[in-house]
């Protein structure tokens, strides 16, 4: 969602200075603080919530004993439970496999605890460690960045986007409670796979972005290195790609003052990116032309040179004047450790975006399928 949390706070507070029934408010108030605030500065008096009990059905008893890290966040993502619905599903949760299949999904018993290697840090990797551990499995997890949480890091770096970080400290969080070894900053080599004596290894290496060659590529970034800070894409950016990635990143960076357009090669934005959550898909593509961003559909990115993007339009062709272009042209899948070991390791999973590029959902809910069955 691209609201805040709260967002009904002040509509709660006027009518209980208008009525005098009890007020319930409800509307992303799954921040303890914020709501214990509404409560007590009178702006309510009852403070109601939907989805993160999907995502944590022991949200309040966890509340009331004090254990807040470990209520495990509704990211607002819609994925499981609203999404669902309208598309005459059944409802469930993209971070909690188990809600609404709580018989279908309970944690299978172990006969004897295994040595389990999980290569990944991302969403599917901490998810398959944290299922594991819970069961009585003995993971190690291996990880080559310097923090856990993959791309939920830079997908989390838009203040609209900040449950995702809290997700990925949430994975921090369970993977330190269940006492898992986790290693940063390490790169996982074949060698060091088959030298390690485990009875299963998991990989969850995630995906990649795609990236193409324009011609002056010292100004060409990645989505996720100017959601990370990592570039400096400079105060006039064109996004290539009108899917979730792009579009999102094109609001982050109209927030913090640039000028952005967004070229399409199809004849719409977020065309390609499924069923997303029509409360979602439709607000995003209302917000994108109301915060001022241009945008070019049918249109194709041919060369960049000297601050000028080359881009044929229904076949004519013009420059659109930019300090620098990202791609948000989709992921790829990082499957190349998996391939080396398929046929030396008799039990190896992949999981998550290393098997097939999706979402956080999807990435969680494979994970959890096969780790509760190793």
């Amino acid at each position: 969602m691209y609201q805040e949390k709260g967002l009904y706070r002040p509509y709660a507070k006027l009518m209980k200075e208008t009525v005098d029934v009890p007020i319930l408010c409800a509307g992303r108030m799954d921040d303890p603080d914020m709501a214990l605030a509404a409560i007590e500065d009178g702006t309510c008096d009852i403070v109601s919530m939907g989805r993160p009990l999907l995502a944590d059905p022991d949200y309040v008893n966890k509340l009331r004993a004090g254990k807040i890290k470990d209520i495990r966040p509704c990211i607002s993502c819609h994925e499981g439970c609203m999404g669902r619905i309208q598309e005459y599903s059944m409802i469930n949760c993209a971070v909690n496999p188990q809600a609404a299949r709580e018989r279908y999904a309970a944690y299978t018993p172990i006969l004897r605890p295994k040595k389990v290697l999980v290569v990944g840090g991302g969403v599917a990797g901490c998810e398959a460690a944290r299922v594991l551990a819970i069961r009585g499995h003995q993971p190690v997890l291996y990880e080559k960045g310097s923090r856990l949480g993959g791309n939920l890091i830079p997908g989390g770096a838009p203040a609209f986007k900040e449950d995702d970080i809290k997700l990925a400290d949430w994975y921090a969080g369970q993977l330190d409670k269940y006492r898992v070894p986790v290693h940063l900053n390490t790169t996982v080599t074949k060698e060091m796979v088959l030298e390690g004596d485990y009875d299963t290894v998991v990989i969850a290496t995630g995906s990649t972005p795609k990236v193409f060659r324009l011609g002056d590529d010292e100004k060409v970034f990645t989505a996720a290195d100017v959601l990370t800070s990592e570039k400096d894409c400079g105060e006039t950016v064109v996004v290539v790609g009108g899917g979730l990635v792009g579009c999102e990143t094109a609001l982050h960076l109209v927030d913090q003052g640039k000028k952005v357009t967004i070229v399409e090669a199809l004849p719409k934005i977020l065309a390609l990116n499924g069923p997303l959550c029509h409360a979602n898909s439709e607000m995003l593509e209302r917000l994108v032309p109301f915060k001022g961003i241009e945008v070019q559909c049918s249109a194709m990115v041919k060369s960049y040179a000297d601050g000028q993007l080359n881009v044929a339009i229904d076949g004519a062709e013009t420059q659109i004047p930019c300090d620098s272009v990202v791609l948000a042209v989709g992921y790829r899948e990082n499957n190349s450790l998996y391939k080396e070991l398929e046929f030396e390791v008799p039990e190896i999973y992949l999981l998550g975006d290393a098997k097939h590029v999706a979402n956080i959902m999807y990435g969680i809910w494979d994970a959890f399928e096969v780790a509760n069955h190793i």
